[in-house]
């Protein structure tokens, strides 16, 4: 059973590495590759020799390939671990950035907005602003422009939240992909140890019926023989036994 659940397991965990990273704001990309398609395909194909019959016949080299499988796979999650953090840590940063423009262009607007709604008040154009003076139509357009700059810099920081939100889930599932083929190994290892303690017991078995069959031949011979008196019992019943001539002279003639 343990044998089987090693397959199944490994099989599952093989089949959550497909699991395609996230792509955000065209910065990241995580195993779309054809080699990855191809290491993975091979996998399965290797995986798929081995039958229940081919397992019954040479477990132990069924788990050697399950252990190999394993590393390889705990290698792959490590590498998409580092991957992922490096993604989710240029995400932040572009976050970081994206917050930083809202704030500065949102001040921005607003000044300019009040600016141009003064001068428009008192008509007194041009307008000083940022250290230059500035005509209505160039505020105006100023104006619109700051306005799509900061609403893009918001829409991307949506984007970029969720982008975050995607890889920590993407994050989490690595990281219990890695304690399951963690688990698996220790499974592995107990399952190798257990088919040597089944091989100890098979040579045991052999034995033992031997020691029974000795056994069951010295018992019906025993039997067989249990009237015959050993030195032991001779010599004690020869103790109690009366010398009838040296009696009958301590005892003298029988009167009559």
């Amino acid at each position: 059973m343990k044998i089987r659940m090693c397959r199944t397991g490994l099989i599952s965990k093989l089949l959550l590495l497909l699991v395609g990273l996230v792509v955000v704001a065209g910065v990241i990309a995580y195993f779309a590759s054809d080699i990855w398609r191809t290491r993975i395909n091979a996998a399965h194909d290797q995986f798929s020799r081995w039958t229940p019959e081919n397992i019954a016949k040479d477990p132990l080299n069924y788990l050697n390939f399950c252990e190999e499988e394993s590393k390889t796979a705990l290698q792959d999650l490590k590498a998409s671990e580092i991957s992922v953090r490096q993604g989710h840590e240029k995400l932040q940063n572009m976050k970081d950035e994206a917050n930083n423009k809202i704030s500065v262009g949102a001040k921005a607007l607003d000044d300019l907005k009040a600016a141009y709604t003064r001068a428009s008040a008192d008509n007194t154009w041009p307008v000083a602003w940022q250290g230059q003076n500035r005509e209505k139509d160039w505020t105006q357009r100023q104006i619109v422009s700051l306005n799509r700059q900061v609403e893009a810099q918001k829409s991307m920081l949506t984007k970029l939240d969720g982008g975050i939100k995607k890889l920590d889930n993407q994050l989490d599932k690595i990281l219990d992909g890695r304690a399951k083929v963690q688990e698996q190994l220790s499974e592995i290892s107990t399952s190798r140890e257990m088919l040597k303690v089944q091989k100890i017991t098979d040579e045991m078995t052999g034995r033992l019926a031997g020691i029974k069959g000795v056994l069951q031949s010295t018992i019906s011979t025993a039997s067989e023989n249990s009237s015959v008196m050993s030195l032991d019992q001779i010599a004690a019943d020869s103790v109690g036994t009366v010398d009838q001539g040296e009696f009958d002279k301590i005892m003298g003639p029988v009167k009559k």
